[in-house]
């Protein structure tokens, strides 16, 4: 999806104010004043606050789609494409911990349909990655194959949502990169 320069730094002012203030305090309103903007100048750019939030989800996809895209390509074994993908993963969020608080956002989407279908193609874009990494590792020997794809992409992507949402909770008080560095190690050990 294309944005404008102008949209996305309505987009960045939303997750900001997402990430200092919750999701309930994103209204058009406060994210207009946000922005020295009247609302109708914020219409002028999206048509609803619903629409400000899917473009939010869909520029988040894209990064992660266009990062993960780099390290499938590489040209390195199952086993190491996942340590990358994590540690891209846990970087990611280290230099933009505003956006956790709208990936984790999800349950406020359940009512609404379409920022529902959003959470759900993002959550299945990256199973599929994950999936297709933990194949290769099967097929190169660099991960175990007593246990199916599907579980342990389970495995992998739930342990690094525990711990990027035990961070969020503690107020991001301890230092993600060496926590996700400590859980790739532990899973390294599991799948290999």
């Amino acid at each position: 999806m294309d944005f404008t320069k102008r949209q996305i730094e309505i987009m960045q002012a939303a997750t900001k104010l997402i990430g200092d203030k919750g999701i309930q305090n994103l209204t058009t309103k406060n994210l207009a004043a946000e922005m020295n903007f009247t609302e109708p100048a914020l219409y002028r750019h999206f048509k609803s606050k619903t629409e400000i939030l899917a473009s939010v989800l869909f520029f988040y996809k894209d990064q992660l789609q266009k990062g993960i895209k780099q390290i499938i390509e590489d040209d390195t074994s199952g086993i190491k494409k996942l340590e990358l993908i994590m540690k891209f993963q846990f970087n990611h969020f280290y230099h933009n911990p505003e956006i956790v608080m709208v990936i984790f956002a999800e349950t406020s989407f359940q009512y609404d349909k379409s920022l529902s279908e959003v959470v759900k193609s993002i959550m299945t874009q990256k199973k599929e990655m994950v999936e297709k990494m933990i194949s290769l590792g099967h097929k190169d020997g660099t991960i175990r194959k007593d246990i199916d794809s599907t579980y342990l992409s389970s495995f992998f992507m739930g342990a690094m949502r525990f711990t990027i949402l035990r961070w969020r909770l503690n107020n991001y008080d301890f230092d993600i990169i060496k926590e996700g560095n400590s859980l790739w190690d532990a899973t390294n050990k599991l799948m290999t």
